[in-house]
């Protein structure tokens, strides 16, 4: 089997185990039924320079926005996808929405 994006489910955990690891968060907020999202997750999320880069270099999280809409709403996300980027400390460093090719995502994440 493939290897697969290690995404964390848990945004509280992931923001702790980024601090103590010292990596980066990603955080891709997405919508279930959304054409958007599941083409990111279809062509971008099974590339494997993608999936070596976010297992690698960040603690990736993704989340559906309909069951953390508190969340989403505190990180003003108004689209989907959104992918958010942070510091290990937390502090957002960038963010893109909408749909990204995997070269895309890779620059966007360098």
């Amino acid at each position: 089997m493939p290897e697969e994006i290690r995404w964390r489910s848990d945004w509280t955990a992931a923001r702790q185990e980024a601090k103590t690891a010292n990596l980066p968060l990603l955080l891709e907020i997405y919508l279930e039924g959304c054409p958007v999202c599941a083409r990111l997750a279809r062509e971008t999320h099974t590339d494997p320079g993608v999936i070596k880069a976010l297992n690698e270099r960040f603690i990736p999280v993704r989340l559906e926005a309909g069951k953390n809409l508190d969340l989403a709403q505190e990180l003003n996300v108004t689209a989907a996808p959104t992918t958010l980027r942070f510091s290990p400390e937390g502090t957002e460093t960038g963010r893109v929405v909408g749909f990204q090719s995997p070269q895309e995502y890779l620059t966007a994440s360098a």
